[in-house]
C-alpha cells in the first residue's frame, strides 16, 4: 500500500516525504516541525496506525492540534479492528472540521474500505463519529470506486456535519437596558420584544438573528449574559469570554480592530456603526435673509448699470415728454425730470405708470425699459423665493476640534460602546472635546437619556447632542417636524464603519457559522431584522415643507421701509423749508 502511495504521488507531481515509525522516535523533533511549523496551507499526512510508533504520534497530533482543516489525515490500519479503531480515537481531539480518512484494506491489499472520522463537539461530549464511505479499487494505474457505503459523497464535507442536533452551544450576549444577573426568562423576553427599539439595538438584533441561526443549526444554545462587551481591546465582557474559551459563539458583533486581527477572524458583515454630534441649526425659524441679501441676487455692478438704466431712461422720458408739449402745441400736464425718474423708477418695481408718452418713439421707450425690467424682477424674485425655499444654511462647525473649541453646549448618550470612547480615546480631537466639554461638568447635564437629548436639540438650537444614530434616530423621526430634520447638523464623532460577528482564529465552528451566516445574508434575513433595528439615516423632505416667514426673516424689509419713511420726511421737511422760504422772498 505504501509503494501504491508513492506512485501514485509521484505520478500526481506531489512531493512527499516519508519518515519510518518503526524505528526509534529520536525524529520526533524533525517530525513536529514538519507538522506544526509548515507554512503550508493544507498539508496531508498519510499514517499508518499500525507502526510501533503510531502511539506516540496520535499523542503528539492532540497535544498539538493537529485534526483540523489544515491537515488531510489518511490513516492505514493493516489490521483492522473497529474496536481498535473507537479506542484509539474515542479520546482524540478531533473536530467538526476534521479531515480524518481512515482505510481497512482487503486481504489482497487492492480493494479499500475509506472511512470518515470526526466529532462535532468533543468539548461539550459529543461521541465520536465513524461513517463508512466509500468502497475503492486501487491499481498501479490509479484507484476507482468500487460502490458507496453512504452518501457522503452527494455533499460538500461540511454540508454533511452541518446539524448539530442534540449539542448546546455555549453563547454570551451584552444587556445594558436590564442587570446582568436578572432571571434568565426576563433577560430573553426582552431580547426577543420587538418594542422600545431604541434600547440595546444592537444586542437585540444579534440576538433575534442568531435565533434564527440556531434553526439553521439545529440546536440549543446556553446563555452567558454580560453588562459590557468589553473593558479593553482585549480583555474583559463578551470579548474575554472568546478568548478564554468559555463560550463557542457571541450574538453581538465587534469592531475587527488591528489587535483583534491577532486571535480572531471576522465571519460576516453585521450592522452598521455610526456615532454622531447632532445639533439643530442655531437659526431654526425658517429661512432668514440679512439686509445685505435682498441685494445679494445681483453683484454692485449689476445694481449701479441698472440704476444708470433707470436714470437715462427717467431722462429720454423727460426729453419725449417735453418734445411732445413743444411739438403739438396742445395743452398738456408739465413734466418734470423728477417726475419722469419717478415713472422710470415704478416700472422697475411693475408698478405701471399713471402718465404715458403719446408718440410712437416714446411709447417704444417705455415698452423697452418695462421688459428690462419685467425680466430684472422675475430673476430677482426667483432668487429670493428658492432662497427661502432652498435648504437651510449649515453651521460652520464641520470637525470635532471645532466643536471643542466652540461656545456650544455638549450632552452624551450613556450607552458603554460611546461612554467608553470619549473617555478613553487617544486621538487629539477626542482629548480636547472630552477635556472642554465633559471633564469635571455636571453629569446630570452630560450624561443625557437619548429621548432627552434629542429633545434638547430641538428645543435649544445650538445644543450637541452625541449619540448612536440607531438610538437617537428613533426619537428624531417621533420628535420632530421634516423642516427640522433638514436642519439638523452632524459631525461623525468616528469614522462610519461596519460591525463584524467574529470567532476565535481557533474555532472548529468558525467554517459552519460563516456559511449559515452567509445564507442569512444572501436571503435578505439579516437585512430584514436590520432594518428594523438599525435607523442610521434620516429623510430630509424639504419639498413636503411649508416655510412661514415670520418677523425674523421679514424684519429686515420692515427696516429698509422705516429707513425709507425716514428719509421721505426729511426730504418733505426740506420741502417745506424751501417752500416757506420761498414765499418770504
Amino acid at each position: 500500500a505504501l509503494w501504491q502511495l508513492a506512485h501514485l504521488t509521484q505520478n500526481a507531481a506531489i512531493f512527499n516525504q516519508y519518515l519510518d515509525l518503526n524505528a526509534s522516535f529520536s525524529q520526533a523533533t524533525h517530525l513536529q516541525h514538519q507538522l506544526v511549523h509548515h507554512q503550508l496551507i493544507k498539508l496531508g499526512i498519510f499514517f499508518d496506525i499500525s507502526c510501533a510508533q503510531s502511539a506516540e504520534v496520535l499523542q503528539m497530533a492532540n497535544t498539538q492540534s493537529l485534526f483540523t482543516d489544515h491537515y488531510h489525515w489518511l490513516v492505514l490500519d493493516r489490521n483492522f479492528d473497529f474496536q481498535q479503531l473507537q479506542s484509539s480515537f474515542a479520546n482524540a481531539q478531533l473536530l467538526i472540521n476534521s479531515e480524518l480518512t481512515y482505510v481497512q484494506p482487503k486481504a489482497n491489499f487492492s480493494d479499500f474500505i475509506l472511512y470518515d472520522l470526526y466529532n462535532k463537539a468533543r468539548h461539550l461530549g459529543t461521541p465520536l463519529n465513524i461513517t463508512a464511505d466509500r468502497q475503492i479499487d486501487c491499481s498501479e494505474r490509479g484507484c476507482q470506486v468500487k460502490r458507496y457505503l453512504s452518501d457522503l459523497h452527494l455533499r460538500l464535507r461540511l454540508q454533511n456535519r452541518r446539524y448539530l442536533t442534540g449539542i448546546t452551544l455555549r453563547v454570551n450576549a451584552a444587556i445594558t437596558s436590564l442587570p446582568a444577573d436578572a432571571p434568565e426568562q426576563q433577560i430573553k423576553a426582552f431580547l426577543s420584544s420587538h418594542d422600545d427599539i431604541y434600547r440595546d439595538s444592537y444586542a437585540r438584533l444579534g440576538y433575534q438573528t442568531h435565533q434564527v441561526l440556531k434553526d439553521l443549526l439545529d440546536c440549543n444554545y446556553s446563555f452567558i449574559f454580560r453588562d459590557r462587551w468589553t473593558d479593553s481591546e482585549l480583555t474583559g465582557g463578551l470579548i474575554g469570554d472568546l478568548i478564554n474559551g468559555t463560550v463557542d459563539l457571541t450574538t453581538t458583533a465587534f469592531l475587527y480592530t488591528i489587535g483583534r486581527t491577532k486571535y480572531f477572524k471576522p465571519l460576516t458583515w453585521h450592522s452598521s456603526f455610526r456615532s454622531v454630534c447632532m445639533f439643530r441649526n442655531p437659526r431654526s425659524a425658517g429661512a432668514e435673509l440679512r439686509v445685505t441679501e435682498f441685494l445679494e441676487p445681483f453683484s454692485w455692478t449689476v445694481w449701479l448699470m441698472f440704476s444708470a438704466l433707470l436714470l437715462f431712461t427717467g431722462f429720454l422720458l423727460w426729453l419725449t415728454f417735453l418734445l411732445e408739449r413743444r411739438l403739438q402745441r396742445q395743452a398738456a400736464m408739465e413734466t418734470s425730470l423728477l417726475t419722469s425718474c419717478l415713472l422710470s423708477f415704478g416700472a422697475a418695481c411693475i408698478q405701471g405708470a399713471w402718465l404715458l408718452p403719446r408718440s410712437t418713439g416714446g411709447r417704444m421707450v417705455f415698452y423697452a425699459i418695462m421688459l428690462t425690467c419685467f425680466l430684472m424682477y422675475n430673476y430677482y424674485t426667483s432668487i429670493v423665493v428658492s432662497t427661502l425655499l432652498g435648504a437651510p444654511p449649515k453651521s460652520s462647525i464641520r470637525t470635532i476640534q471645532q466643536l471643542a473649541d466652540s461656545n456650544l453646549e455638549v450632552a452624551v448618550e450613556p450607552t458603554i460602546y460611546t461612554k467608553v470612547y470619549v473617555e478613553t480615546s487617544e486621538f487629539a480631537d477626542i482629548r480636547s472635546l472630552y477635556r472642554k466639554k465633559i471633564l469635571n461638568k455636571d453629569p446630570k447635564r452630560i450624561w443625557l437619556p437619548s429621548e432627552q437629548g434629542v429633545l434638547m436639540v430641538r428645543n435649544n438650537p445650538g445644543f450637541v447632542f452625541i449619540a448612536e444614530s440607531a438610538s437617537a434616530y428613533v426619537f428624531v423621526r417621533k420628535h420632530y417636524l421634516p423642516h427640522e430634520i433638514c436642519e439638523l447638523n452632524e459631525i461623525l464623532l468616528r469614522d462610519e464603519t461596519s460591525a463584524n460577528t467574529i470567532i476565535m482564529k481557533t474555532s472548529s465552528f468558525a467554517e459552519l457559522f460563516k456559511l449559515c451566516q452567509l445564507r442569512l445574508l444572501e436571503t435578505g434575513v439579516h437585512f430584514k431584522h436590520f432594518r428594523y433595528w438599525v435607523r442610521n439615516k434620516l429623510h430630509c423632505y424639504q419639498s413636503n415643507v411649508t416655510v412661514v416667514v415670520g418677523l425674523e426673516s421679514a424684519g429686515p424689509l420692515f427696516l429698509l421701509l422705516l429707513a425709507a419713511y425716514v428719509v421721505c420726511l426729511f426730504v418733505l421737511g426740506l420741502e417745506l423749508l424751501w417752500h416757506k422760504r420761498q414765499l418770504r422772498q
